[in-house]
């Protein structure tokens, strides 16, 4: 579906970032797990009492990734615009009504019955997601301060099923035709029918639609934590104070709509609005063992969409335990505590994940796990890996995330879910 796949690329490039999305070189490839396992400048973002824990005296990093989660779109829809022409095909028969048998020769009845199946299957529920993130962020210490760009670009097709019926205007003899593609014939019906239960209907006046929006983040946090020690057991105390900019955008688009109408229409209907937001994160240390909660987004900062209307990023919760097994094996865990509205309707994360760190030295990292959405099981399981290497203070690091459920498309199997990310850090100071 490419002008699907074109649309959410433009919007991405229009916004800046949203759901607890797993970022950074290390929580990535460990099935996402990072509230008590991550370190240097990403620990601002999965838990701010980390930096309380630093290994290193300061660490700098660089990230860029891409996500993109597909749940019964691209398929349907690519087939409806380009191999069944769904306009044109609907064109077709509504011309030639009402003389029946017109429309066997050139095939035109077979592309309507198949365009209806791909439309029944779509309102079963889908929808396209893409997850762009981006990253600088700084650790000195016990401080650290960043820039996070979050994104949740999405498409998915909202289909009136009341109006899934093939009945026609004919605009230039007047009345009314319903028609029945398997035995090519038309009959007679009126204007209150087609109305209430006309596909072509529901086409022009934007009751089936693609409907395409964005919620993104840009965070600018300063963050700092502190160490309290009670009698073996270290508490560890974080605060992020954020400066939040938003950018929102959201359109009714047609099915078949070309790229200059989504080009255009992206940039038209985004606005950006500025809040700031509040994260505190708690982290219990003892010998080997942490365990971490963080709550994002205490206040509940809002932002606005062009029409008026408020989005209001609702605080998360998440839980996190890390063991040291050896001096070079590390595994951690980590469960999302809410369940977290994504950008596709309907669609909730709420996930639970791990991994296995394998760090012999400082010029190399290896790692593995899995992770799966509790709330949904449209992607499986999702296998995570990834690799850093390198002198200590100039690394490479990449980490992958793949849904083991796959869609369809154009004819090939793809992953559900898939997540890449790349990043360049080097650390100062420390062992």
């Amino acid at each position: 579906m490419k002008k699907l796949i074109l649309s959410a690329l433009t919007a991405a490039s229009l916004l800046s970032a949203f759901e607890f999305q797993p970022i950074g070189f290390r929580s990535i490839g460990m099935g996402g797990a990072g509230v008590a396992s991550a370190s240097g400048s990403m620990s601002a973002y999965y838990n701010p009492a980390l930096l309380a824990k630093n290994k290193y005296g300061a660490e700098f990093a660089l990230d860029a990734g891409i996500g993109i989660r597909e749940i019964n779109l691209l398929d349907p829809v690519d087939k409806i615009a380009n191999t069944y022409n769904l306009t044109q095909t609907i064109d077709t028969i509504a011309e030639r009504a009402p003389i029946s048998g017109s429309n066997t020769a050139d095939g035109t009845n077979v592309k309507m019955q198949k365009a209806l199946e791909e439309i029944y299957k779509l309102s079963q529920g889908n929808g396209f997601q893409l997850e762009p993130t981006a990253a600088f962020s700084a650790q000195i210490k016990h401080f650290a301060i960043g820039v996070y760009a979050l994104g949740e670009v999405e498409a998915d097709a909202v289909i009136d099923r009341e109006h899934l019926y093939l009945i026609f205007k004919d605009d230039k003899n007047g009345g009314y035709y319903y028609y029945y593609p398997k035995t090519d014939t038309y009959g007679a019906t009126d204007k209150n029918t087609y109305e209430k239960y006309s596909l072509q209907y529901a086409l022009d006046n934007n009751l089936t639609y693609i409907n395409i929006n964005g919620i993104g983040l840009a965070e600018v946090p300063i963050s700092y934590a502190t160490n309290i020690d009670l009698r073996g057991v270290t508490l560890s105390i974080g605060v992020n104070l954020k400066y939040m900019q938003g950018i929102t955008y959201k359109n009714k688009l047609a099915l078949d709509s070309d790229q200059d109408t989504i080009r255009d229409s992206l940039r038209d209907n985004k606005k950006t609005s500025t809040n700031f937001g509040i994260d505190v994160g708690i982290l219990v240390s003892a010998d080997k063992f942490k365990f971490g909660l963080v709550g994002k987004n205490l206040n509940s900062p809002e932002f606005d969409y062009y029409d008026g209307t408020k989005y209001k990023v609702k605080p998360m919760f998440r839980g996190g335990v890390s063991i040291d097994l050896t001096d070079w094996l590390t595994f951690a865990m980590d469960v999302d505590l809410t369940a977290n509205k994504t950008s596709i309707p309907d669609y909730r994360s709420q996930y639970i994940g791990g991994g296995f760190d394998i760090h012999p030295g400082s010029w190399i990292s290896l790692r593995a796990g899995a992770m799966r959405n509790m709330v949904q099981d449209e992607e499986g399981t999702i296998l995570t890996a990834g690799v850093g290497f390198g002198l200590k203070w100039l690394q490479i690091d990449v980490s992958a995330q793949m849904a083991t459920k796959t869609s369809i498309y154009d004819g090939n199997e793809i992953p559900r879910y898939f997540k890449i990310n790349a990043a360049i850090l080097s650390r100062w100071g420390g062992n």
